[in-house]
């Protein structure tokens, strides 16, 4: 989850693709690496393929904050 900068809380996701999933129990923390491609999902949309998956513990703090006032969006970088 994604605390909002009004401190509302939001579900953010990624669709994934990832043959071992299946080895993970449902609620379990996992840490993964992969590869952003374009794949299609009610139309076009990026899905993460997964190239390493592994199980860690339930980190301390469980959400992502807004960035602070430091932040540069890399999409405004030319």
């Amino acid at each position: 989850m994604i605390i909002s900068s009004d401190f509302q809380t939001v579900v953010v996701g990624f669709l994934c693709h990832c043959k071992d999933a299946i080895n993970f129990s449902d609620n379990s923390w996992i840490e993964i690496e992969g590869t952003i491609t374009k794949g299609e999902y009610h139309g076009d949309m990026p899905i993460l393929e997964i190239t390493s998956i592994k199980q860690i513990e339930k980190p301390n703090d469980e959400y992502v904050y807004p960035p602070d006032d430091g932040y540069i969006p890399t999409s405004a970088i030319l």
